[in-house]
């Protein structure tokens, strides 16, 4: 039979170019290094060079580096012409190679031979599992849906500071100062200039009668009496009258991606495993089940705990090893790791195992973000379990 030979082709990424370049098994460099453009005539100028170059017989193993979303194009390409054997990259990764070089040299030739001899360096053949074209469209979706969070949490952060300075007083009578009441007093009496009876009738008829009728004449005699009369003027009223637009169009941007997620939702049978797990959200399943794609990339927990960033970073020296006081390492993915964040303090409310466990661990003085973080690792388990199943998780029973 004859031998085939394996070769490694490096690939550094750019915006509008990539180099590549291509050494044997022996690490010798295969020709001059190649640019490329990001585009269909640049791909397939890459991939004719290839073939111009090596045997017939020859196995090529591909890497580059995970540079934002511009590797994407030259990915799907390689693997829809037939390369079976690619790795992308951590950035990481090629910056820890490129250090242990005596002369300090950084550029997109040196880069992408790196690339290459890190590849070699790994065993052969790592098969490339074709992108879910519909995931990769989902994951779009859910990563604008939290940048469109994002946004509003910046509104609401620049409203808070404006009412400060407005009415110091004002946030004290709401625990919530974004609830439909408060934000009625805001439009009516800072915008409107509604006061008295009128104000308080308001905000029992917004409050649907939770707010009592002494607690709204209160408010209003507190609003009445408040400081910051002198900040109130038609440049504070223009910006509240922004922000306040602002909030309401962004919440209804968010509504309707999140009817789009859920539409879009339907056909990943994994989504409904994940959601019945306590804490995971419909919207929350369609996040991390994007976030990790196909679970079989992980060959078991560690590594999936890893990619999350929710694994404990390591300091040690000599005969000295840190074990108490370890940080995770947020290396991860921090979409992901956000969002098990939130799933984590919903399920110490609702889930009677990790409340349990969480009532023991601040028993023994752990700090709240601890205990969260490890809740959050445990739930990451779960989804590693019901992904590898392919089945809903059963709470088990106490």
């Amino acid at each position: 039979m004859e031998k085939q030979n394996v070769f490694y082709l490096g690939v550094d990424i750019g915006k509008y170019h990539h180099q590549a370049t291509l050494i044997d098994e022996r690490r010798n460099q295969i020709g001059e290094s190649l640019r490329f453009d990001n585009c269909l005539t640049g791909f397939k100028f890459l991939t004719q060079t290839i073939k111009q170059r090596l045997p017939e017989n020859a196995i090529v193993e591909i890497g580059m580096e995970a540079t934002g979303h511009y590797y994407w194009h030259l990915r799907n390409h390689l693997v829809d012409i037939g390369f079976g054997s690619l790795q992308v990259i951590n950035p990481i990764e090629t910056q820890k190679l490129s250090k242990t070089r005596i002369r300090k040299v950084k550029n997109d030739k040196v880069d992408s031979l790196i690339i290459a001899q890190l590849i070699s360096q790994r065993a052969n053949n790592h098969p490339v599992v074709k992108e879910n074209i519909e995931l990769r469209q989902l994951k779009d979706l859910t990563r604008f849906c939290e940048k469109q969070k994002a946004q509003k949490r910046f509104y609401q952060q620049e409203l808070s500071v404006l009412m400060e300075r407005l009415s110091p007083e004002f946030s004290a009578c709401f625990s919530n100062i974004f609830l439909a009441t408060p934000l009625m007093i805001i439009k009516k009496h800072f915008l409107g200039n509604i006061k008295g009876d009128l104000l308080a009738q308001a905000m029992i008829k917004t409050s649907r009668g939770r707010l009592s009728e002494t607690k709204a004449k209160e408010i209003v005699c507190i609003l009445k009496n408040s400081l910051g009369k002198e900040y109130r003027c038609g440049n504070a009223k223009l910006q509240l009258k922004m922000l306040l637009e602002s909030m309401g169009l962004i919440d209804k941007q968010i509504k309707e991606i999140k009817k789009q997620i859920e539409k879009n939702s339907l056909q990943f049978e994994e989504i409904k495993y994940l959601s019945s797990i306590k804490g995971v959200s419909n919207y929350l399943a369609s996040v991390i089940l994007c976030e990790i794609g196909n679970i079989n990339r992980f060959s078991n927990k560690g590594q999936l705990t890893a990619f999350a960033g929710l694994d404990a970073s390591v300091k040690e020296s000599g005969e000295y090893r840190r074990t108490q006081g370890n940080h995770i390492s947020k290396r991860g993915s921090k979409h992901l790791r956000r969002q098990l964040y939130y799933a984590a303090k919903t399920a110490i409310i609702f889930d009677p195992e990790l409340k349990a466990y969480y009532q023991k661990k601040k028993e023994q003085g752990k700090h709240y973000n601890v205990i969260i973080i490890a809740v959050a690792r445990k739930i990451l388990m779960r989804c590693y379990a019901v992904l590898k199943q392919k089945r809903p998780y059963e709470l088990r029973n106490s």
